[in-house]
């Protein structure tokens, strides 16, 4: 996402708002947010003073908060000179990582950690300092997921994608369209954002985007949304206004809320601000339980962690509780932002102060009996040294989407799996005779599962061969008749498992145990593609013999369904060809 918008606790699309004045220094541009003016007026300040640490800094902050990270690195590196201030530490640091310099980001990472200002964020950047110089000696990770671009991004923002009926998505953009209004962001100089609806045609291919809603347009800024269940009910993200007018903190600085709407007879009415929204900070980026029993979203009120804390707010009987924040467990001093519950109530949120591959990074925490796991990096390529934040995933979890500024403008992406991985505390609960019966408190393992890509089915047999890169140790495995298999692994490493079946293509991936906690078991799920044409005629290529016993490959019933599929006939009227012939 922008990075100017979130990674440093000023949000998306917030923008500048003036009463009866005129801005006439890059001071006063910077503080109302207005940075694009505020460069220009801090370059000419510091060719005239090129030891004004104060002004190298703000223009610095200024690139960086427009995601223009080579041009803040330069001028971070000219101001970290001049201006002592931990804070240019840290911003130094990210910005080094974003661009892949590695050493000299775990340099900073580590002279930020000797000022930080609590014990806390000293550890989260000797976390991250950690994790530079094992990027600086590895690379990054190999690829666990399919990623591509959406067919309707522009050369402009687009990101915050939503599930929507009839597998439409809504999203945030501010392309130019048709009815564009003609007044711009201060911030960034262009459109403000609004909400689109994007539909599939009847071949499942996005068509042109639409403008979502528009019954209810803001003036201003409209930014991510989510749904109720029965779709009925959308909540999103805006500017917060009163009488058509702004709302302004102190210093003048515009704010978000988060206001909900209800479709009624075709139409988007009832527009209303929920009661947790104030005018002293911004409340945004909404995510609602499977039950519609809980919100979580974002917001800077008083009290948090850091820059942008996440929050959940129950919801009982049509009434709204008091927000409570996360805590730590999920928490930082960065900024947390964009979160999104899954059908299981896990929880997924960018962070860009959790240890990652630089900007936001997208998290996974897993919903417990009370509040959520220690969150996990979902790793790259959904992660990238760049702003990764806004993932959303379906129902049945077959595919989802996420927003990134990888390329330089926030864009779309979709994935698909081409296996899954999931952390697991504890013990492995689902195989009846798993090879590793116990997992020690100390220990890392991994437990697998074998499944036809297609029709996901378990598959036993198959061959499973795991290297360690740390120490080149070797280990072959068989999976249960249950398509398990579980093996032991140490932290701190890098492995590659293939996998190999008669009648299956191969298939081989890495993954990493870095950031993994103890005690957790690593499942993962691996899909593989049969190979029909590797399947022997029954009736001619079969020499039939006494206790022989004979494979069918391709004998599958729909889900709780007792009947065979059509696509399984072929190989039941060649086994019945062979018993006549073999009576």
């Amino acid at each position: 996402m922008i990075k100017k918008v979130l990674i440093f606790g000023i949000l998306i699309f917030a923008i500048n708002f003036q009463i009866f004045a005129q801005f006439k220094s890059p001071e006063r541009y910077y503080d109302n947010l207005s940075y694009q003016n505020a460069i220009e007026g801090y370059k000419k300040l510091v060719e005239e003073d090129n030891t004004d640490g104060e002004a190298l800094f703000n223009l610095a902050n200024a690139y960086r908060l427009n995601s223009k990270t080579v041009e803040a690195e330069l001028w971070f590196e000219k101001a970290i000179v001049y201006y002592s201030a931990p804070i240019c530490k840290l911003y130094y640091a990210q910005t080094l990582l974003s661009n892949s310099k590695y050493s000299k980001a775990k340099a900073w990472f580590l002279k930020y950690a000797e000022d930080a200002p609590t014990a806390n964020d000293s550890e989260l950047a000797k976390g991250l300092a950690d994790f530079c110089q094992e990027l600086e000696d590895n690379g990054m990770p190999d690829y666990i997921y399919s990623v591509n671009e959406v067919n309707f991004n522009t050369l402009k923002q687009d990101y915050g994608p939503c599930f929507y009926k009839d597998s439409s998505i809504i999203f945030v953009s501010n392309r130019d369209y048709k009815d564009v209004k003609t007044k711009k962001d201060k911030w960034t100089g262009d459109n403000y954002m609004q909400l689109f609806i994007v539909r599939p045609d009847a071949n499942d291919v996005y068509v042109e985007p639409e403008k979502f809603m528009t019954e209810i347009q803001s003036k201003f800024h409209q930014g991510s949304a989510c749904f109720t269940s029965d779709f009925n009910t959308i909540y999103f993200t805006q500017n917060q206004y009163y009488k058509n007018k702004i709302i302004v903190d102190k210093n003048q600085n515009t704010l978000l809320g988060i206001y909900s709407a209800n479709f009624i007879d075709g139409e988007w009415i009832n527009e209303q601000k929920l009661p947790f929204n104030n005018d002293q900070y911004t409340v945004c980026h909404p995510t609602l339980s499977n039950d519609d029993s809980f919100m979580i979203f974002a917001s800077d009120m008083p009290g948090g962690n850091g820059g942008m804390d996440l929050y959940i707010v129950n919801y009982d009987a049509g009434t709204w509780g008091v927000p409570e924040n996360l805590g730590e467990k999920i928490n930082t001093v960065g900024n947390e932002v964009f979160p999104f519950l899954d059908n299981d109530n896990n929880l997924y949120f960018s962070s860009n102060m959790l240890v990652g591959f630089g900007g936001l990074d997208i998290y996974k925490a897993y919903k417990e009996e009370e509040g959520w796991s220690l969150p996990d990096n979902i790793g790259v390529p959904i992660n990238s040294s760049k702003d990764d934040f806004g993932l959303v995933i379906n129902k049945s979890w077959s595919t989802g989407y996420f927003s990134s500024n990888r390329k330089g403008e926030d864009n779309i992406y979709t994935f698909t799996e081409n296996f899954d991985i999931i952390i697991k505390r504890g013990e492995r609960d689902s195989i009846e005779n798993p090879i590793i019966s116990e997992i020690p408190d100390k220990s890392l393992s991994v437990c697998g599962t074998v499944i036809n890509k297609i029709y996901r089915n378990l598959l036993k047999d198959a061959k499973v061969e795991v290297v360690s890169k740390c120490t080149g140790d070797e280990t072959e495995i068989v999976t249960l008749a249950d398509g398990a298999f579980d093996f032991p692994i140490e932290p701190n490493c890098h492995y590659r498992i293939k996998i190999t079946k008669k009648n299956f293509s191969d298939t081989a991936f890495t993954f990493s145990t870095f950031n993994h906690v103890y005690g957790k078991c690593i499942e993962i799920l691996v899909p593989l593609t049969f190979q029909d044409e590797e399947v022997p005629d029954l009736t001619t290529d079969i020499v039939v013999f006494e206790g022989q016993v004979l494979e069918l490959y391709n004998i599958y019933y729909d889900f709780d369904k007792y009947n065979i599929r059509t696509d399984a006939t072929s190989d039941l009227d060649s086994l019945y060809a062979l018993l006549i012939k073999y009576p």
